[in-house]
């Protein structure tokens, strides 16, 4: 029988598989995450009528010469170029922007993939919509806090299945530290304070009786939260006040020297002394000294003098609440006196009341925050992504799925948008990679390809057929 038809029929059956593989790019062209193949073809062997022969200097050398014997696959390669991201405003789906693929897990089985259409189910785990596969990534500890004052993350550790169901409400957190900012008017009018003689003599504050006319001062307040999470107002009163008992001068008052009465009461009660601590009959505390050695003082450029008090340790008792006693942080180093309105006040503060989570975003570092009805937001995992030496031996398990196999290399897994990973685009899903134009007109060059082959076929029957008749 004559090679050529044998030649034919690898083209034929080769060609076909090419087709197969060009539908199946088209039936996935809206498949999310799905990464497109190729077929790569390579000529058969070959039967040698002829060997070369070496040139001698009587004459030149002869070329070997073979006859094909046909075709076959040279390979099915896996084409693994990001693709486009379309947007679904949907929070937990996720895209790849780069390298990388996430990592979900059935059991012990891990699987990686592009297609990012994730879900927190009703025990809080993040799963893939697609199979119920588990997504991976690192867990919250909410017995540290990073450099942010945030639930830490180590990325260093093994991944583990992402599960928020212990993180459905945060315990409370007494207050620990306070940060002051804003101005202190340095027009504001100085207390002057009088003895009881007849007439009064201008003299220096006295801790104990002497209480500043609110209209010049600065009065301001914050909440904070003991151990379990009850809620008390402290109110601060910013003064000026002369300190020199050796004068009646006011004149010689220092203008940059204030005082900061302190209170769980907005009227201030009187107090009776200065320090730092609320005890029994010490409704006020103040801060500041006759001899003004730990008063808030201010440079003449309007900012914090070095020699001021810049943090104030303030203790708290609550045995009687049930709660443990509190030692909060005042910082003042921010606060500044110009000639302008007056507008210190305590801007933030690290208690908080027990919350109830309510929302989640996901940033694109991967990292999943969440919402909690005490208006606390913190963090709750982070994604991971893995990455591989060669994406195109990934074994294609079905459902836009890959795992390892020997010529992909093991994972590098890492955080997204760091050691060369991919960023998250959240609220996206990566489409397919394939491209229509280029599959119709491989679709086109396949057809015509099987045509010509089926064409050697009919042509090689005919030359037998005229063979057989030269029989008759």
């Amino acid at each position: 029988m004559m090679r050529s038809m044998y030649s034919a029929v690898s083209g034929l059956r080769n060609h076909q598989t090419r087709m197969d593989v060009i539908g199946n790019n088209i039936a996935n062209v809206n498949t999310a995450g799905y990464k497109k193949s190729r077929v790569v073809f390579k000529d058969a062997l070959y039967q040698t009528i002829r060997g070369a022969s070496r040139p001698t200097d009587a004459r030149g050398g002869t070329n070997p010469m073979g006859v094909g014997l046909g075709m076959t696959l040279a390979s099915i390669d896996q084409i693994h170029t990001p693709a486009p991201p379309t947007t679904t405003n949907k929070l937990t789906d996720m895209a790849v922007d780069g390298n990388g693929y996430f990592i979900v897990a059935n059991g012990d089985e891990e699987y990686y993939t592009r297609a990012g259409n994730f879900d927190f189910d009703v025990n809080g785990n993040l799963y893939s919509t697609s199979n119920g596969y588990r997504v991976k990534g690192w867990m919250a500890n909410n017995n540290k806090l990073d450099a942010t004052g945030d639930w830490a993350i180590e990325t260093t550790g093994a991944t583990v299945p992402i599960d928020i169901s212990t993180y459905k409400t945060v315990a409370p957190r007494a207050t620990t530290s306070m940060e002051f900012t804003g101005n202190l008017d340095s027009d504001i009018e100085i207390n002057q304070f009088y003895t009881t003689d007849d007439p009064p003599v201008l003299k220096a504050i006295d801790p104990a009786t002497d209480v500043p006319d609110n209209t010049k001062a600065v009065v301001t307040s914050k909440d904070i939260y003991d151990s379990l999470g009850n809620k008390m107002t402290v109110y601060f009163r910013f003064f000026k006040a002369g300190t020199n008992v050796s004068t009646s001068d006011p004149s010689t008052y220092d203008q940059s020297q204030w005082f900061c009465d302190i209170s769980l009461d907005p009227d201030f009660p009187a107090g009776t002394g200065f320090g730092t601590a609320f005890g029994a009959g010490q409704p006020t505390i103040r801060i500041g000294a006759l001899d003004g050695t730990s008063n808030i003082k201010f440079t003449t450029e309007g900012k914090l003098d070095p020699s001021s008090i810049k943090n104030v340790n303030l203790l708290i008792n609550r045995s009687a609440y049930g709660a443990d006693n509190m030692d909060v942080n005042i910082d003042l180093s921010q606060l500044t006196q110009y000639n302008n309105k007056s507008t210190a006040w305590a801007e933030t503060q690290d208690g908080y009341t027990q919350g109830d989570l309510t929302s989640y975003t996901v940033g694109t570092d991967g990292v999943i925050k969440g919402g909690y009805s005490n208006g606390v937001v913190r963090n709750l995992a982070r994604v991971a992504i893995a990455n591989f030496q060669n994406p195109g031996g990934l074994l294609q398990c079905g459902g836009s799925m890959f795992q390892v196999s020997n010529n992909s290399g093991d994972a590098r897994i890492g955080a997204p948008g760091e050691q060369g990973m991919g960023a998250i685009i959240p609220g996206s899903l990566e489409m397919s990679n394939v491209d229509l134009s280029e599959e119709f007109t491989d679709m086109i060059v396949t057809q015509r390809g099987f045509q010509a082959n089926s064409r050697i076929i009919t042509t090689s029957d005919e030359m037998l057929q005229e063979l057989v008749n030269l029989k008759r």
